[in-house]
């Protein structure tokens, strides 16, 4: 079985399929994240603006695909934090 990459490679599948397994769990999982970053400290505005909170950075992002030993598709939304300086607090 092929691991996904790319959200590309899951509608293609999908399409393929004739279902939208991949979707769905890509959904779910966005679904999640947008109510974390509606949440968040630091809003794409101010920081496009200059003024976001002290202590916020910019971190890259991207979605892991997985299926559980049911055959349920997950799609996990990552951040590369190891690309980002520690916080002085630790």
């Amino acid at each position: 079985m092929k691991v996904l990459k790319t959200v590309e490679e899951a509608q293609r599948l999908d399409r393929e399929n004739g279902n939208s397994l991949w979707m769905n769990a890509i959904k779910k999982q966005m679904k999640y994240v947008m109510l974390v970053f509606t949440r968040a400290e630091c809003s794409l505005e101010e920081a496009k603006s200059g003024k976001a909170l002290l202590g916020c950075q910019e971190n890259k992002c991207h979605l892991m695909f997985n299926i559980k030993i049911s055959f349920r598709r997950k799609a996990r939304f990552v951040a590369g934090s190891h690309m980002t300086d520690s916080p002085r607090s630790e």
